[in-house]
């Protein structure tokens, strides 16, 4: 719950950037004071926490996943949705990145909530696409509990003599 609270927190900030950016005309730093922050969710906003959880649809309105997960690049534009996918109660589901333009999402009329966010893969190519990996995990082949042990000191050849 708190990876969900956290990811809903950054991808607030990052959907509120664009309002920082200069208005025309204005010179380069300066700021009036009302510009410096959002003061109301545009209609064409999307929470983070609304997100998060919810479920994609395909083509065929059949659900294909759960977004799991959202990816905000350096420019504070949201590059992609990471979708699980698959599995049964977490079991044997992987998770699958698509480009978050690929997600069609519709609010509920008169409501910040969303209706129904869908996209044009099948769940069959989900399945079939490739696993997301996160930076933080790339190249590691654990299991279990994700925690590392160690690296054991070498032992040293023995002589084959006796102390």
């Amino acid at each position: 719950m708190f990876k969900h609270s956290l990811t809903a927190a950054a991808l607030a900030i990052a959907l509120a950037t664009p309002a920082f950016a200069q208005t025309p005309g204005q010179a380069p730093g300066a700021k009036s004071g009302t510009e410096k922050f959002v003061q109301k969710q545009q209609a064409t906003d999307w929470r983070g926490s609304k997100l998060i959880g919810a479920t994609v649809y395909g083509s065929d309105n059949a659900s294909i996943g759960e977004i799991n997960d959202v990816l905000i690049g350096n420019d504070g534009a949201i590059r992609a949705a990471v979708i699980s996918v698959g599995g049964f109660l977490g079991v044997s589901e992987k998770s699958v990145a698509v480009p978050f333009d690929a997600l069609k999402i519709t609010g509920k009329p008169d409501s910040s909530s969303i209706q129904k966010i869908t996209a044009s893969y099948s769940k069959d190519e989900l399945k079939a696409a490739p696993n997301f990996a996160y930076a933080d995990t790339v190249g590691s082949q654990t299991t279990g509990s994700g925690l590392s042990s160690p690296p054991r000191p070498a032992t040293p050849p023995s002589s084959g003599m006796q102390k």
